[in-house]
């Protein structure tokens, strides 16, 4: 450094530690220019700028502030170009409520007007997993306050909650509790202001105002209940919430889309505790229409008390009863005993009362008049004749001497009564119910060629039996028809002769339904129409099925039929006000149980209009306790 000098005006200072320094007592500048010559001297010296930053360091920082930016950029602009939808959604959900506002289900209507089912108000409670206190105790709280007040266990609240959470988004309502009181349901308004996630809904419950006196009813109208997983997988595409309600049975499944409506939807503003403020939306529900039924609700309630009483009379515990307009199908009344009162599937469901009627030995949930399925005994009777006649196999003059029954080899084929009926035409064979005589036509004896198995079951699918009626009510059973290839693969047995002889009384592993033998008797009634059975009314005109028969065997079938009442074996239905023809049959099912006892008719008899059933479960004969219910109900529908 250059010394200092008393004239410098800058006297510069070199202390060893920093390079460059002006003297504290350095007098002001006395000049604005700097000549380059006076510090040419200090470019060989070192003057401190701080600490240096490598460039490889500075290069790494500057790049990952540059990937942060680009990361918060990219996210900022997914949120709001792609994501922003579904954020203001979310937004949406926590301001506003979504309430299903139901459809009126359909009212339900016999064939006069009187309403079989109806709805009624009811309260409801729903909660919001998502919605109700985060905080574990603060939770339990809510939840044991909610249960108290609407009395049911903490615990059931909360199963409901957690297994609908893990199919349902925790931002959907969940119903806890149904068909809650008047009194509890107000006792929870007061409460509702501090409980967060939780709703009080009014909403309605079916209800069968007839059920309870004709229990018979609930099988034909069926119930309705909360859906299930599986159901919801299977219409959610129809619509359905997973808080909806579905027919489970009877008239109220098979005819769900009618009934069911479309719900509405309310959108409301509401508070951090989800109670709402104000409406926002209100898109109002498409009520369900009414069903009108075929059944006539008085003869409905006649058949099944004379059923009833014959029950309670003979210490018989099941029953089937069918009448059916043989025009065109139409069920007037449906009847299967033992049954149950629909009413108790009306909102919240006794468990207890449920697992009574699961556990009753005698089935009362189980709709036998069409899934019930039984030998057929005699009642078959008519419908091989018609085979018979129609085949050539006879002529309505051909005789066939009865001397009780057949013999071939060591085996005999017994008639009902020893010593036999002498020689018989087919209509003292329908008449008597004479089994010799089908013995005959339906596997032949000696020199007398018969109908043989494949002409029999084919006769009988003819007749549509092995296949449902198509009746619009669910769970209908089809029946069976054996035949050589099915018992040679089922049971790995050969055909016998004695197979064709019992099918042609209709014994052995023949099963239909009373449904399609009330089918069966309404064809032969109507000249041969193949007439679907239907529960609902409907407009259109349907051209059935006829078969390929002449008028006159029918004719001859229901002379013989007619004959059963004016001196076989249903004379007790000879005092009636109406001409009656019909059948009586005495079906054996089991060696160890009684027979099952059968009636099937039509009146009146020279005009045909409605088709009867009545089927006693272990009844011992149709003539003893099948016709004295046929007469009753008979006798009740020639009155009005």
């Amino acid at each position: 450094m250059f010394p200092p000098s008393s004239t410098d005006p800058f006297r510069v200072q070199n202390t060893g530690r920093s390079p460059l320094r002006l003297a504290r007592g350095a007098r002001t500048m006395q000049h604005e220019v700097l000549f380059e010559d006076r510090f040419t001297a200090m470019k060989d010296s070192r003057v401190f700028v701080g600490t240096g930053i490598a460039l490889r360091r500075l290069t790494v920082a500057f790049a990952c502030v540059a990937v942060v930016m680009l990361i918060l950029l990219g996210r900022a602009a997914w949120m709001q170009m792609i994501g922003g939808a579904s954020f203001s959604a979310q937004a949406d959900d926590n301001r506003l409520r979504r309430e299903v506002i139901p459809a009126r289900r359909g009212i339900i209507r016999d064939r006069n007007g009187v309403i079989l089912a109806a709805n009624e108000p009811s309260f409801q409670v729903d909660m919001r997993w998502s919605a109700i206190p985060r905080d574990p105790a603060e939770r339990e709280a809510t939840i044991a306050t909610v249960a108290r007040v609407i009395g049911i266990p903490s615990h059931q609240i909360m199963e409901l909650l957690s297994s609908k959470g893990s199919v349902v988004a925790a931002d959907e309502w969940v119903p806890v509790a149904w068909d809650v009181s008047y009194d509890r349901a107000v006792a929870l308004q007061v409460q509702l202001p501090s409980l967060a996630g939780v709703s009080l809904l009014v909403g309605a419950k079916r209800h069968y105002p007839e059920s309870l006196a004709i229990p018979s009813l609930s099988h034909v109208l069926g119930y309705v209940g909360p859906v299930s997983p599986e159901e919801y997988a299977e219409r959610k595409s129809a619509g359905y919430r997973r808080n909806d309600e579905v027919g489970k049975t009877g008239v109220e499944l098979s005819h769900e889309s009618t009934l069911r409506g479309n719900a509405g939807e309310r959108r409301t503003e509401v508070d951090a505790l989800g109670h709402p403020h104000a409406v926002v939306s209100d898109e109002a529900p498409v009520d369900g229409k009414d069903l009108w039924l075929t059944i006539d609700l008085s003869l409905q309630k006649v058949a099944e008390q004379a059923l009833h009483e014959e029950l309670e009379r003979t210490k018989i515990k099941r029953g089937s009863v069918v009448v059916m307009d043989v025009s065109d199908g139409s069920l007037l009344a449906l009847v299967a005993l033992p049954a149950y009162n629909n009413n108790i599937f009306a909102g919240a469901v006794s468990s207890t009362a449920y697992q009574a009627l699961l556990a009753d030995e005698e089935h009362p949930l189980f709709p036998r008049a069409w899934a019930g399925q039984f030998p057929s005994g005699s009642t078959m009777k008519p419908l091989i004749a018609t085979a018979a006649l129609a085949e050539g196999v006879i002529t309505p003059n051909t005789s066939v001497l009865s001397t009780g029954g057949i013999q071939v080899g060591p085996w005999f084929f017994p008639d009902w009564r020893a010593g036999g009926h002498g020689r018989v035409s087919v209509r003292e064979a329908i008449a008597w119910s004479i089994n010799t005589f089908f013995y005959y036509v339906g596997g032949g004896y000696g020199d007398f060629i018969g109908l043989g198995v494949d002409r029999l079951t084919t006769w009988m699918r003819a007749f549509q039996l092995g296949s449902v009626t198509g009746v619009d009510l669910p769970s209908e059973a089809s029946g069976h028809v054996p035949s050589q290839a099915w018992k040679e693969e089922t049971k790995g047995e050969r055909w016998y002769i004695g197979d064709t002889y019992n099918l042609s009384i209709g014994q052995g592993d023949l099963l239909v339904t009373p449904l399609q033998m009330a089918r069966i008797t309404a064809t032969i009634a109507n000249g041969g129409s193949l007439v679907v059975p239907h529960i609902a009314q409907t407009s259109s005109t349907t051209a059935f099925p006829k078969l390929d028969v002449a008028a006159s065997v029918l004719e001859t079938v229901r002379q013989g039929m007619r004959q059963t009442v004016t001196y076989g074996s249903g004379r007790a239905l000879l005092s009636l006000p109406i001409p009656v023809a019909g059948k009586t049959g005495t079906a054996q099912w089991r060696s160890d149980k009684p027979n099952h006892a059968w009636f099937i008719g039509f009146a009146p008899a020279e005009q045909p209009k409605i088709a009867i059933v009545v089927l006693l479960e272990e009844g011992i004969g149709g003539d003893r306790h099948a016709v004295p219910v046929a007469a009753q109900i008979l006798r009740a529908w020639a009155s009005y």
